[in-house]
């Protein structure tokens, strides 16, 4: 027994030995991979993960075993022996042999306050505080979501906040105003970054969540919140610089609201709200509001691929071949009497150019902008002069609008051209594309607005010296339109939070939802679609390219939602969605324009989207949408082979289990689909890099007996077999 005992100490001594007792800053200057023993008090609780950080009075850092750490609490004083070691950039304690509780309900470590520019390898882990922080996406109801990180400026620098998926912090509206951060320092592979653990690390007074109502030609309400009680105050006028109209309500409420009222139409309202009780007192920033125009409000949409109007509840969705679309394009340009201005990713089209000259000849003023890192083949001047100003614009990212105005200035002479349409020959032609042409004269003001911070001025000819593109713009133009008697929302990349705007609308869906994207890549649209479908909405949606990385497709079958690959030859281009469209007594809504589903277009690419109210606008897309639907279906039933590739159904008809048995020649991706006739979506998964021979089984015990059709995609080919289900 005694030898037993000695050997056990033994061991523990040579074991703690190779794990020196250090203060958390010298243990910090360790190389990685040796031992340590460190004691701190824990400063974060699961908001941020199985991670947890600990500080003593030399500095702080974080130690991750997941096995442990929930058993810890903030204020917990806790010994930890491991290893040093990094997790992009960030030094941590890892390989975990013991930890002790020394104590519970410690104070946590003073707060250092600090400017974003001492985010630093001298205060990484610990708690620090940031004084008057101002969020870049704050204002307009945005909230913090899930594994996404937040610009903000202090003292004149920038920095960020991350917010993991589980916070506490997810869906708490960003403050517009002022406040004070705290949160613990980390990295992420050399960008340092603030951790906040919850809404107590945000202190201060502020006013959010501010909305505007009730627009008419000569009045709108604007309402908003404060985090605490007091009066109501707004300053306005037509001048940003000089709001010299006001609005005071005194009294004591945290729910705010004015009228504004003898306005002129089609006219923008700069608009600041604050809210003061003697003690406290908030302020927003100056904010953007149009009123009504005096315009027509005609709407028209195009498609360039069959539609089917079978679904059609009155107005006929409307199919224009792509030579149709281009000389409607043309004559838009050919009426044009003061003004146009064209802002389009890419275009080979000579015919819209020669237009635009023409349009010059007769002295209208013609501003162009494109993508940089694209051709343009019809701008080069090799075949048609270029006589109007062009710009080639953000080689960093992509210029993807899609965009014209037309007479901006003019009351019923105005038209915003909008939708998923680049001014090439294979997307006018090929593949699946909407174009709309409003006239109204607030959304051609908005939409002339982003295009002169892009081109730097109202001047003719572009100041290059004032160009802004990505990033470097500002949210600064309305996002409320009332047209033709329908609310209709106007939204700019990467200024303004499209993806917030996208995934809000996708959330007031009551019945049903219909998609059809290129690219499916932001978790804030598929945790939306996966929230309206668990919820009883029914979901349906194509999307193109189903193998872009961190795609959304697998996870959107996994959850159950109905989705469907785009098998088709050409690509599904569109960007839209549908919300309600058989539910007229809900607030039936389309999404469209140039903004694919992507982190691109969100943070970097200039992009523009609409999303109409109208549920005559939501049927004239569901038209489209159920052609493609059903086409989808329709179209693999003629196909009987790819070069290739062969697959049998064992046993076939088949009662619970069949097995499905392919070869192929070549290592490829295998998307198998099971669908009824009708066109309903059973069961989907993608088989990767499948090669030779392979046996996948389906279950098919819980459906009736019937004829069902199997389909196989590779790429953009597909083939199909007919399953027979036989009880």
């Amino acid at each position: 027994m005694r030898k037993i005992f000695a050997i056990t100490l033994l061991l523990f001594f040579q074991i703690t030995s190779q794990f020196a007792q250090a203060d958390i800053a010298d243990a910090r200057t360790y190389a990685e991979g040796l031992g340590v023993t460190v004691t701190g008090i824990v400063t974060n609780d699961d908001e941020l993960g199985p991670i947890r950080y600990i500080q003593d009075a030399t500095g702080g850092i974080p130690f991750y075993d997941p096995d442990i750490a929930d058993l810890l609490n903030p204020g917990d004083e806790v010994t930890v022996t491991g290893e040093i070691g990094f997790f992009n950039g960030l030094k941590q304690v890892v390989s975990v042999v013991s930890h002790t509780i020394n104590s519970t309900g410690n104070a946590l470590p003073a707060t250092q306050v600090i400017t974003p520019s001492q985010l630093n390898d001298d205060t990484e882990a610990e708690i620090v505080t940031i004084n008057n922080v101002v969020f870049s996406d704050g204002g307009g109801g945005s909230q913090f979501t899930g594994n996404s990180t937040f610009g903000f400026i202090a003292n004149g620098e920038l920095a960020v906040i991350y917010v993991r998926t589980g916070s506490p912090l997810v869906g708490f509206t960003i403050p517009e105003t002022p406040v004070n951060l705290s949160g613990i320092v980390s990295q992420f592979n050399g960008i340092f970054q603030v951790l906040a653990r919850g809404e107590s690390d945000i202190d201060g007074n502020f006013v959010d969540n501010i909305k505007q109502t009730n627009i008419t030609k000569n009045s709108f309400d604007i309402s908003w919140e404060s985090n605490f009680a007091g009066s109501s105050n707004l300053k306005y006028g037509t001048d940003p610089t000089n709001l010299s109209q006001e609005i005071n309500n005194p009294g004591s409420t945290t729910t705010h609201s004015a009228s504004l009222t003898g306005l002129d139409p089609a006219t923008f309202y700069y608009v600041q709200v604050s809210t003061e009780n003697g003690t406290d007192q908030a302020q927003s920033a100056v904010r953007v509001f149009s009123t009504e125009s005096n315009s027509t409000g005609e709407m028209k949409i195009f498609f360039n691929r069959a539609v089917d109007n079978s679904f059609s509840t009155g107005v006929d969705a409307i199919y224009k071949p792509g030579s149709e679309i281009i000389a409607e394009i043309v004559s838009y340009i050919d009426n044009a009497q003061t003004s146009v201005d064209m802002c389009v990713y890419n275009i080979n089209n000579l015919s819209i150019v020669v237009a635009l000259n023409a349009a010059i000849t007769r002295g209208v003023i013609v501003r162009y902008i494109a993508n940089s890192g694209t051709l343009n083949s019809a701008l080069d001047g090799s075949i048609v002069p270029i006589e109007f100003p062009n710009l080639k614009l953000n080689g960093s990212a992509l210029m993807h609008n899609k965009f014209m105005v037309v007479d901006q200035d003019s009351e019923n002479g105005s038209w915003v051209m909008s939708g998923s349409m680049n001014l090439t020959s294979n997307n006018i032609s090929d593949d699946f594309n909407n174009i709309l042409f409003i006239q109204d004269q607030a959304l051609a003001k908005c939409y002339t607005l982003e295009f002169n911070e892009m081109w730097g001025g109202d001047a003719p000819d572009p100041n290059i010296f004032s160009v802004k593109v990505g990033d470097q713009k500002v949210d600064n133009t309305p996002h409320n339109f009332m047209i033709g008697g329908d609310l209709v929302e106007s939204y700019f990349s990467p200024s303004d939070n499209t993806t917030n705007a996208i995934a809000g609308s996708l959330l007031t869906a009551d019945n049903d939802i219909q998609f059809a994207v290129l690219s499916f890549t932001m978790n804030d649209m598929r945790d939306a679609l996966i929230d309206r479908d668990n919820n009883g909405v029914a979901v349906r949606g194509l999307i193109e390219s189903i193998n872009d990385i961190g795609g959304d497709f697998d996870a959107l079958v996994a959850a159950g939602v109905n989705v469907k690959a785009h098998p088709e030859t050409y690509d599904i281009h569109h960007k839209y969605a549908i919300v309600d469209a058989n539910d007229p007594a809900s607030d039936p809504q389309v999404v469209t324009g140039s903004h694919n589903w992507s982190a691109g277009a969100e943070n970097s690419n200039d992009e523009n989207t609409l999303i109409i109210h109208s549920p005559i606008v939501a049927n004239v897309f569901l038209q489209e949408f159920e052609a493609r639907w059903d086409g989808l279906l329709e179209s693999v039933k003629g196909v009987k082979s790819i070069p290739g590739f062969e697959a049998q159904i064992l046993p076939n008809p088949v009662q619970d289990i069949a097995t499905i048995q392919m070869d192929l020649e070549k290592t490829n991706d295998v998307v198998l689909t099971l669908w009824t006739l009708d066109g309903q979506q059973l069961q989907s998964r993608i088989l990767r890099k499948i090669n030779g021979k392979e046996l996948v089984e389906m279950n098919v015990n819980n459906y009736p007996s019937g004829n069902y059709l199997l389909t196989f995609q590779i790429g953009n080919a597909i083939t199909a077999k007919q399953m027979v289900i036989q009880k």
